[in-house]
């Protein structure tokens, strides 16, 4: 019998580069469980070393359930700048790549003691109470109002789902942001496929239980009162363009915003956006905008910079909205294809 995890909050990894940047922490996945297809509900996989998602080859449906605990990884009070989520595929007889749809459940679900060994855990092992299973989300006390479970529509985010090697991508923020200021409605994801192609062919994916590379969640965040960085600016005969807040962000007050690594007498301009977009627009190679298309773009003082390519303004900060992020993002003038190159995202988080 495999032992039984204990459910330990523990925190994998934090990095701090100093005190005025934003923290990675790296948080592992403190429940998992796969639902098989089944009119009974036979059959579940709290403590495998794998999940399934995908179509098998006898055409039935298999989907993963993973969950983090945010809440006691971040500190209270902390702003959700990015998240990642990484995970390691182990077996898949598909021919291509898919897309992997990451869903909010509607219920909680169960992570009891079943543990399949039988083809790596592909074809599931007896439910034991307390269990999620294709017909119940707690076996057998919680029945799902629709068979494999009961989840938001639209998906949360969705992924590039390979054939083999690391599944990886940006996931919504502000849904790991509710989970660390209400943990309540931190139900986790439910992890699915379109389940209508051959390319949807069930991948076996590294679980919480596995000694390889189990499911991680990567989130970076700040403390109000705390500036970062995010991306690499575009590259320039200098090297990227280096945009930075320097100072501690109070609110009603100014804060400089600093550019590097710019042409010299460049003529520039930084925009300022209340939010991030991680995985960004691709603008050319290796130069993407992290400000969100469709969201209010607010401009700042335009800038020439100086023989260093290196040129200095202000931002004067609103009074009163302690804990908004503030994103600035720095494009130059340049004699490339696109006409501009863009900077790295700053962020600041006000005091």
């Amino acid at each position: 019998m495999h032992p039984k995890h204990t459910t330990t909050v523990a925190v994998l990894l934090t990095l701090t580069a100093a005190a005025a940047a934003q923290t990675t922490t790296v948080l592992p996945c403190g429940r998992d469980n796969t639902l098989y297809e089944s009119s009974t509900g036979a059959f579940s996989n709290a403590l495998g070393e794998s999940v399934f998602v995908g179509v098998t080859a006898q055409g039935r449906l298999r989907r993963a359930l993973l969950w983090f605990d945010v809440a006691a990884a971040l500190p209270a009070g902390a702003r959700v700048i990015a998240a990642e989520l990484r995970m390691e595929i182990v077996f898949s007889p598909a021919l291509s790549a898919t897309q992997l749809f990451l869903h909010r459940p509607l219920l909680p679900w169960g992570e009891s003691s079943s543990y399949a060994t039988a083809g790596g855990g592909g074809q599931g092992a007896p439910t034991t109470p307390g269990d999620a299973t294709w017909t119940h989300a707690i076996d057998p006390v919680l029945p799902w109002t629709t068979a494999g479970g009961d989840f938001a529509i639209p998906p949360s985010a969705i992924l590039e789902l390979p054939v083999a090697g690391t599944v990886r991508g940006f996931v919504d923020a502000g849904e790991v942001q509710q989970w660390l200021d209400q943990p309540s409605t931190n139900l986790g994801w439910l992890l699915k496929t379109a389940e209508a192609s051959s390319v949807d062919r069930a991948r076996r994916l590294e679980s919480r239980e596995s000694t390889g590379s189990p499911p991680q969640l990567r989130v970076q965040w700040l403390l109000p009162g705390q500036t970062g960085t995010f991306g690499t600016g575009c590259p320039l005969v200098g090297g990227p363009l280096q945009t930075a807040f320097v100072g501690t962000p109070q609110g009603g007050a100014p804060i400089a915003v600093q550019q590097s690594s710019a042409p010299p007498g460049a003529i520039g301009v930084t925009f300022y956006a209340l939010a991030l977009d991680a995985a960004g627009t691709l603008l050319a190679p290796a130069c993407r905008l992290h400000l969100p298309l469709g969201g209010t773009l607010i401009p700042g003082d335009a800038f020439v910079t100086d023989a260093g390519g290196a040129a200095s303004s202000a931002l004067l900060l609103p009074a009163g909205f302690p804990g908004t992020l503030v994103v600035g993002q720095a494009a130059v003038l340049d004699g490339s294809a696109l006409g501009f190159a863009a900077g790295n995202a700053a962020l600041l988080v006000v005091q």
